[in-house]
């Protein structure tokens, strides 16, 4: 706590948050750093972030404060007051508190409440002079010079050089009258700050109205110059203008003055259809909305607001090109506005233009740092450059800074997810259900996170979930379909993928997945419709094309097979399955070279795949027997490396490997072989467990489980033997 105090004093306050941050970890109650950490946050105007630990945290009045200060930056001036208000009915005597309300009350514009609670404070402490001033203002507003003329002759006593004394006890002489005693005032106040409009403009009304109008012309011109948009300085100026003979400069600042009030009428109808605009948006009438916003632009064109209102109206309407305008238009008016420079980095980001995007989206975040949705925007932007460290401190952010951002919690699961740190992802998709429990999304990837833990029956439960609330999402039914799949309940997996092929019947993957488990049950001929459907539907599809040229292998069409994996090889050159099995379908049709050189880049791809090293030394033992004993020394180091010591243990390898190219004839075929030539030898277990597990995947439930019983009575110790036989079980009933 005492180094955060200390770093936020040097205006560090990253690394102060850090400090406060690390001391709530081990007492999340604590008043100092709580208060540290809001006040950190505050500077850095993450005002929601303070919000967030503040408004759970100890009813300790410091932290009242803060929150309302909070409250107050952000915005939200009516929780201001609400909170304030019990503040100072909690404790009446604090004169700090009554200030605090005062001030809020002004932001409210109820300045009538706010001199009252100016009075009282100023009641409960005299000698509080910012009170004072805050008072005076306040009263000038009303109109009360009279009340005021005591509070600010005390203050000008005290301070007669100080400007703000000069300046409002000019004011106050002015309000009364008193047009002489103001005019010195006003003079040295003008003295002190030449380029404060408000004093320029009284100067130059008093002046005139001491019958001075060269004197009063200067600083009344003075004053439009510094407030171009003041009507009241014009209509003076332009008094001022007549009086001294000036009818013609007179006229022109009577038709600027005009054109102000016409500008003020125009703004006025604009903001009032600005307004009906809102409600079509709200409505869902978006091209009326955008109608009624360009009708309003045309009242008021240089309204910055307004075009980034049509820009979220032509965003929903789909016309990107009209939104980008809008949006740049707004930010030529106004290079200020954040909300506009997250939206056009969001569009940027849309359309691949990368180092546009993340300009507008840092610039979004350097206006506002408490900016969540830029911070989450530019997250999703990292995340697709792979710089996830990057983008999860962003999701953080936006997290921190808006605690009921549902999204900000899903991306920060799925960064985490896809770094294999699931158990934190399944804690940040978890806090976005507790925002938002029916959220579909943060659903599936919590299914998904909960299936990689081994936690695939509670994982299944979230999947049904989502049916339970999009039971038209082809998406959901291939989710929960693939999750089957996992647990070898390959017919409920069938039923799913059969539904979402109905419910989208453009859908490649559906199609894919719905041909995958027909491979994977024998039924290759109801297999290969739906794997064609899905080429046809998306000819890059590289893992369809794969499973045809498995089955037209297992049909023993070599010829057939070949042309379909090279598709698949293609597709996804890097892919050592595809390319290993077309090596043994060339082979199959004579093609002896093309073998060697599709298994030449297997190697090369994965330098320890053994089959594939096995086959080339076998291959090139005539050819090139220098190549082949290399080859067969590299294998035989493999199997070594491997433990690997016997031929029951290679074909054991061979036949994962087969498995996980989803051969599962072959690896069938080499585990039986792998078990007839172990006998009794120490891999006897494995090899039945292997067997099991595959004739599982394959949707033979009952050959596994008749070689996981053989599997558990040689290594009855094996908890995956165990886990693998009640899923299978629980697939069966």
């Amino acid at each position: 706590i005492a180094l955060g105090e200390a770093l936020g004093e040097l205006g560090q306050n990253d690394a102060a948050i850090e400090e406060f941050k690390l001391a709530l970890k081990s007492e999340p109650k604590s008043v100092p750093a709580l208060d540290g950490l809001a006040k950190a946050l505050i500077a850095q105007k993450r005002y929601s972030a303070a919000i967030a630990y503040l408004k759970d945290g100890p009813s300790d009045p410091a932290l009242q404060d803060d929150l309302a200060v909070a409250y107050s930056s952000n915005g939200d001036v009516a929780e201001a007051v609400k909170l304030l208000a019990g503040l100072v009915q909690q404790n009446p005597t604090s004169a700090d508190r009554h200030a605090r309300l005062g001030i809020a009350y002004t932001q409210q514009s109820q300045f009538r409440q706010a001199v009252d609670e100016f009075r009282e404070a100023l009641t409960l402490d005299p000698s509080n002079d910012v009170t004072r001033l805050s008072y005076v203002k306040a009263l000038i507003i009303l109109a009360e010079f009279q009340a005021a003329l005591p509070e600010i002759q005390s203050y000008f006593r005290r301070k007669p050089g100080d400007f703000d004394a000069l300046y409002l006890m000019g004011v106050v002489d002015r309000g009364l009258g008193d047009y002489v005693a103001a005019e010195p005032l006003l003079k040295q106040a003008e003295a002190l700050n030449p380029n404060h409009y408000d004093t320029r403009y009284n100067l130059g009304f008093v002046l005139a109205k001491l019958g001075r109008p060269q004197d009063a012309l200067l600083h009344l011109e003075k004053a439009v110059q510094l407030n171009p948009a003041s009507s009241e300085a014009r209509f003076q100026l332009a008094a001022v203008l007549r009086s001294s003979g000036q009818e013609q400069r007179a006229r022109q600042e009577l038709e600027a003055f005009q054109q102000k009030k016409q500008q003020s009428v125009k703004e006025n109808v604009a903001g009032t259809k600005v307004n009906q605009a809102n409600e079509y948006f709200q409505a869902g009438e978006y091209q009326r909305a955008a109608d009624v916003y360009r009708e309003a632009l045309v009242e008021d064109p240089g309204n910055p607001r307004t075009y980034y209102d049509l820009a979220l109206t032509l965003d929903r309407l789909g016309k990107t090109a009209e939104e980008r305008e809008a949006l740049q238009t707004a930010i030529r008016l106004d290079s200020s506005l954040a909300r506009a420079h997250n939206q056009l980095g969001f569009l940027s980001m849309q359309a691949g233009q990368e180092a546009e995007a993340e300009k507008g989206l840092k610039e979004a975040i350097a206006l506002d740092p408490g900016y969540a949705e830029a911070q989450n925007n530019l997250g999703v932007l990292y995340g697709q450059q792979g710089k996830n460290k990057e983008a999860e401190e962003l999701f953080r952010e936006a997290t921190e800074n808006s605690p009921e951002y549902t999204q900000a919690f899903i991306n920060l699961g799925l960064i985490l997810a896809g770094e294999s740190r699931f158990s934190e992802a399944e804690q940040a998709i978890r806090s976005a259900l507790k925002i938002s429990a029916d959220n579909s999304q943060a659903l599936t990837v919590l299914a998904m996170v909960l299936t990689r833990l081994e936690r695939t029956a509670e994982g299944i439960g979230y999947f049904k979930k989502v049916i339970e609330l999009e039971p038209k999402s082809s998406g959901a039914h291939l989710n929960l379909g693939i999750a089957y799949a996992d647990e070898f309940n390959l017919e409920g997996a069938l039923a799913e993928f059969s539904e979402a092929v109905k419910l989208d019947p453009n859908s490649a993957p559906a199609h894919y997945n719905k041909g995958r488990v027909l491979l994977d049950l024998r039924r290759d001929q109801d297999a290969k419709p739906e794997l064609e459907t899905a080429v046809h539907l998306d000819p890059q599809y590289a893992e369809p094309w794969y499973l045809l040229g498995l089955i037209e292998k297992s049909a023993g069409n070599a010829a057939a097979a070949v042309q379909a994996l090279q598709k698949s090889g293609a597709l996804d050159p890097k892919n050592p399955d595809t390319l290993f099995v077309l090596g043994q379908e060339l082979l199959h049709t004579g093609d002896r070279p093309g073998a060697i050189a599709q298994w030449r880049k297997v190697t090369e791809i994965n330098p320890e795949h053994g089959e594939a090293l096995y086959n080339l030394s076998r291959q090139l033992a005539q050819s090139d027997p220098e190549e082949s004993k290399r080859l067969q020394s590299r294998f035989e180091t493999l199997q070594t490396q491997k433990q690997l010591m016997d031929r029951s243990q290679t074909l054991g390898n061979f036949a994962l490997a087969s498995a996980a190219a989803h051969d599962w004839p072959e690896a069938i075929s080499q585990l039986k072989e792998g078990i007839q030539v172990c006998g009794s030898c120490t891999a006897l277990g494995q090899l039945h467990k292997d067997l099991g597990l595959i004739y599982l995947h394959s949707g033979d439930t009952k050959n596994g489980l008749q070689e996981l019983g053989e599997a558990k009575k040689l290594t009855p110790a094996d908890p995956d033997i165990d886990k693998a036989i009640r899923i299978a079980q629980a697939a069966q009933r």
